[in-house]
């Protein structure tokens, strides 16, 4: 019960007795991918969070990203580390055949594989001549790293991506099945 300081008794409860009749109940659908959670757990009887089932989530995806291929970028050796903002970063990393598909992990995991393989301490102890200071092509990689890494750059990137194919079928093409001819356009576009 509230009380409210006044100067008649009788103004104080009739505040009170109209905020408390105030309150209503509404029936509140369940949804969103909390109540999801909530009802994964309840039906394991078990005490799981939403971050513990996208973990599970990324450890199946990451098991998918060891079958990962790079391939590798025939003029990485020849690329000026000056002119990094002009280079195919994807390219750089192995990832030219996934491009804005990647993932973050397949990102990560391009990036120590192309440092195990590029870093100029291991072409030295092979016996490889270095350039000195940032005129490596190794900058290049390191460069591509920190673009693709972070969301922001990277989807500026990918906003003039050289490669991005544009093409939109015509409406006679799409008569027949809107669907199958469409669904490529829209997949690439919703990046």
């Amino acid at each position: 019960m509230l009380l409210l300081p006044s100067a008649a008794e009788g103004q104080g409860t009739a505040i009170t007795h109209a905020l408390t009749s105030a309150s209503s109940v509404c029936q509140v659908e369940p949804v969103g991918r909390w109540f999801e959670a909530f009802v994964k757990r309840r039906n394991r009887n078990a005490s799981t969070s939403f971050q513990e089932l996208e973990d599970k989530k990324e450890l199946s995806e990451e098991s998918e990203d060891e079958e990962l291929q790079l391939e590798e970028f025939p003029m990485l050796k020849t690329l000026d580390p000056k002119d990094w903002k002009n280079q195919d970063h994807y390219a750089v990393l192995g990832l030219g055949h996934v491009r804005y598909t990647a993932t973050q992990r397949q990102i990560k995991a391009a990036h120590k594989a192309m440092v195990l393989k590029h870093h100029p301490d291991k072409r030295k102890a092979a016996g490889e001549p270095i350039k000195e200071g940032d005129n490596d092509y190794f900058t290049c990689i390191t460069k591509a790293y920190e673009m693709l890494s972070d969301p922001v750059k990277r989807r500026a990137f990918n906003s003039v991506d050289p490669t991005f194919d544009n093409s939109v079928p015509s409406k006679s093409e799409a008569k027949d099945n809107f669907f199958q001819v469409f669904s490529p356009v829209f997949e690439r576009n919703s990046r």
